[in-house]
């Protein structure tokens, strides 16, 4: 399944949780007239999990210091290799996803063309 699909699917099911976190239980006052619908406020984090599986989409990865192709690269990365998503931050309009290999155990960042989240991870 394409990456964005992946996003899509996940904030679908975002937006449907707080439409029926928002939806008013019309529940009655000491009068027995039912009261107004409350929105509910959402909780103070990130949209998207905690964290994700994922996968490499290609062999030799790289795993960089920082959201950027011009930092270091600290391993590469493979498509058999398991994978832990964080998070993700979007610079001069690319994604960028902070992940683990968990197969090699080295920590940093990957591109949205080289590595991918099963699910939506909150920003970084």
């Amino acid at each position: 399944m394409p990456h964005h699909d992946v996003l899509f699917r996940g904030l679908l099911g975002v937006a449907a949780a707080a439409a029926l976190l928002t939806a008013g239980t019309g529940a009655a006052t000491a009068h027995g007239a039912p009261e107004p619908a409350r929105a509910v406020a959402a909780p103070a984090k990130p949209l998207g999990a905690q964290s994700s599986a994922g996968h490499y989409l290609v062999d030799g990865a790289r795993i960089h210091t920082q959201p950027s192709t011009g930092s270091t690269t600290v391993g590469y990365g493979y498509t058999r290799h398991s994978v832990t998503v964080q998070c993700r931050r979007v610079v001069a309009g690319q994604e960028w996803f902070h992940h683990t290999d968990t197969t090699t155990g080295v920590t940093g960042w990957g591109r949205w063309d080289v590595v991918v989240p099963y699910i939506a991870v909150g920003d970084c």
